[in-house]
């Protein structure tokens, strides 16, 4: 029996048109998933805010958005600009809501709530010092939102320094 060559018909050549541009989108589609999170729009590059006032700077190192599961790390330093006796760290709600900690090095001589926020007590910085924080976070997945994610610098209860930020957590 020998094989007969058939032509195609018009509706097996639509057919063929529709799978290969089908193919064709899907592609495209993951080509623009992968561009989106090149330019960081799914987060977690870290982006940098400074507060400068006549006592001391300070600048937290996080991402603006971060995505839920993942692993990231702030980084909060502070630089005296005159001698602060008791330095101490106020992070804000949206440090600790839908957030597990790993870890804060270095850890601070005591911790402590103010109005609902984590207040991270450092003692003495003399004029010139350099106290740098790292805070290691995951996120957690069933709790996107926007929040606040800022963190002041008091000197006992007097603010020095502060820096406003938010994250946004995506699930």
């Amino acid at each position: 029996m020998a094989d007969t060559f058939q032509p195609q018909s018009a509706g097996d050549e639509r057919a063929n048109t529709i799978g290969l541009w089908t193919r064709r989108a899907v592609l495209a589609l993951f080509g623009v998933v992968v561009l989106l999170a090149l330019l960081n729009v799914f987060g977690q590059r870290p982006t940098d805010s400074e507060a400068t006032t006549g006592g001391a700077r300070l600048s937290l190192s996080a991402p603006k958005t971060v995505r839920g599961g993942i692993l990231f790390q702030s980084r909060i330093e502070v630089r005296a600009l005159r001698t602060i006796d008791h330095a101490r760290l106020v992070l804000r709600e949206g440090w600790f809501e839908g957030m597990q900690i790993s870890n804060i090095e270095p850890q601070p001589t005591s911790e402590e709530s103010q109005d609902g926020r984590v207040v991270l007590s450092y003692g003495r910085l003399r004029a010139g010092d350099r106290l740098v924080v790292w805070v290691q976070s995951q996120v957690d997945p069933t709790n996107p939102g926007r929040r606040d994610y800022g963190v002041e610098l008091q000197d006992a209860v007097t603010p020095v320094a502060r820096i406003d930020r938010r994250i946004t957590v995506l699930p």
